[in-house]
């Protein structure tokens, strides 16, 4: 260490220069307090400076605070030594920067422990300013790459020019980098896909998993692919992808282009909202399935609800960064509150909702990434970015081939098979059927199911009526479905080509050979009746189709669905 010896005696400063060499310490001297600030500026291997007070041209007091200033981020500590005691003295050496003081006359021993005191400062001092400059550049390289990765993750996301005025979102990350996703896509018929997802965790490490997504989600919903099949491909791609303590919380919604029918899949999820075109809440649509991510290909269920709101409904999905933001007493936001919004007259809900949220947080920091989106359900109008209006691909009126299959299963292919799956891999394969694969799935579940329990098993679903009902009716179908030895239901689909520019209708039928029941009986009483148990399955297929009919004592049951 390095020792300027300040003093305008020089009697003084061989004193103190005989001191400091016999322990080893190198040092220069100074006459005054003008030359001590000009040793240290020259010198930038002083590391102490030993400082007499009264000196002309500059005394010690001036010389320390000049010194003090200059050196900025430099750690040059100042020890006084001066003749004077009084508290005055002592309290201004360290007001003008002083580190510490010593009388005089010096005292050997007082002076190398004191000085053996600073060099330990100086030397945490030097390794203090080496790790900043090298957090520094490491904080430089970091902020560089995430403005690289920024970037990435931002034209990997969002890829559509498009804007469909159907859809307003908003989401609000916490970081640079954000674990929610909100994207958006026209579907080739003219409808409009969302998805509203929310990662495990925050920052970079959550967002990197929103670029496979963005990747299936962009290029199935070009190719027009059902909601079940793209949560599918996403669970699949992220469950190889994603550690075990990481999984994808989602939501995936397709609104057709007449804006009256909603495909919905959701996992893991805050319940959906649904709101009348007077801005009041009406339903809330729960959690179906497990987030993404955690269950393998086989255990996934992708199992869409199929919904047809009224027109001028809206639909509002939204991640936990809504619900569970903190007040400064560490509440809850909550849905109550969220919810308690809609009682509330308001032109733009999206935005009372942030500013309701920020409100809450009274200026505390926020602790997780916010994302809302809001759907009106009407026609779907897409304009490009140039505001050019895009008409849907009408494929309902392309001729397609007048397509017949007829399939007779017996009990053991009822037992051992999943029927519906495979109907449903062979039908969408028929040229335009892919776009209302969702649908048909949900038509043909519906209506199997019903022709199995009571036309083959000879079910009563009088049973779901009791409280433990449901649970015993589906065991008791499990029982029968396994013993089962005899039964016949025969399925028969045909395709209806348009013409004249009609639409292609399709047309299917489940045949069982059971003793049938009063359909005209069941009718009746889903009309009279709101709240039945049972029967619902039933009423949900007939309202999405054009006509469903029975014949044969309830045997056979019929559906037409148009294409369009």
């Amino acid at each position: 260490m390095k020792v300027l010896v300040v003093d305008d005696h020089r009697f003084n400063r061989e004193i103190i220069g005989f001191i400091l060499a016999d322990h080893g310490y190198e040092y220069t001297e100074a006459e005054c307090g003008r030359s001590a600030c000009d040793a240290v500026v020259a010198d930038q291997s002083i590391d102490l400076v030993l400082m007499d007070i009264n000196m002309p041209f500059m005394d010690g007091y001036q010389a320390t605070e000049e010194i003090k200033a200059h050196c900025g981020d430099r750690f040059i500590p100042i020890i006084f030594i001066t003749a004077l005691d009084d508290d005055e003295t002592l309290a201004r050496c360290l007001s003008v920067g002083g580190d510490d003081f010593l009388g005089k006359p010096v005292n050997e021993n007082v002076l190398v422990a004191k000085l053996k005191a600073h060099e330990r400062t100086v030397c945490y001092h030097r390794q203090l300013r080496q790790t900043n400059t090298q957090l520094h550049h490491h904080q430089m390289q970091v902020e560089r790459e995430h403005v690289i990765v920024e970037r990435i993750l931002q034209s990997g996301i969002q890829r559509s020019d498009n804007h469909c005025s159907n859809v307003t979102f908003r989401f609000l990350p916490m970081t640079m980098f954000n674990g929610d996703i909100v994207l958006v896509a026209p579907s080739p018929s003219g409808g409009v896909y969302i998805i509203l997802g929310d990662f495990t965790g925050h920052g970079l490490s959550a967002a990197i998993g929103c670029l496979p997504v963005a990747d299936i989600f962009y290029a199935m919903t070009s190719k027009q692919a059902s909601v079940g099949d793209i949560a599918s491909e996403v669970n699949k791609r992220l469950h190889i992808l994603l550690p075990s303590n990481m999984f994808f919380c989602a939501v995936i919604i397709e609104l057709n282009h007449s804006g009256d029918r909603l495909s919905i899949w959701s996992g893991g999820i805050n319940d959906i909202l649904l709101v009348t075109p007077e801005g009041k809440l009406y339903d809330r649509l729960g959690g179906q399935h497990m987030p993404m991510g955690i269950l393998g290909e086989d255990d996934f269920d992708n199992t869409v609800r199929v919904i047809k709101p009224p027109l001028g409904t809206r639909l509002y999905a939204y991640s936990d960064g809504v619900i569970e933001t903190h007040s400064p007493t560490s509440e809850l936001y909550g849905e109550e509150r969220l919810e308690a919004l809609f009682d509330l007259p308001c032109d733009d809900r999206i935005a009372q909702i942030f500013d309701a949220i920020e409100a809450f947080r009274a200026g505390e920091p926020q602790d997780d990434d916010i994302s809302l989106v809001e759907l009106l359900c009407q026609p779907v109008v897409h304009s490009h970015s140039d505001s050019l209006i895009l008409a849907p691909l009408d494929s309902s009126r392309l001729m397609s081939l007048p397509w017949h299959i007829s399939l007779q299963l017996d009990a053991n292919h009822l037992r051992e098979y999943e029927v519906v799956p495979q109907l449903l891999q062979v039908i969408v394969n028929i040229h335009g059927l892919s776009v209302h694969q969702d649908l048909i799935y949900t038509i043909l579940t519906e209506l199997y199911n019903n022709a199995v329990e009571h036309g083959i098993l000879r079910l009563n679903s009088a049973t779901k009526m009791s409280v433990d009902g449901f649970s015993e009716y589906y065991q008791e179908r499990a029982v029968r479905l396994k013993s089962l030895n005899s039964g016949q239901l025969k399925f028969e689909l045909a395709v209806k080509p348009g013409a004249d520019g009609e639409v292609n209708r399709l047309v299917f039928s489940f045949t069982d050979d059971g003793p049938g029941f009063d359909y005209q009986k069941f009718q009746q009483a889903n009309k009279d009746v709101d709240d039945l148990c049972f029967g619902r399955g039933l009423t949900l297929a007939s309202s999405l189709c054009d006509k469903l009919q029975y014949s044969k004592s309830g045997r056979r049951v019929e559906v037409v669905y148009s294409l369009d």
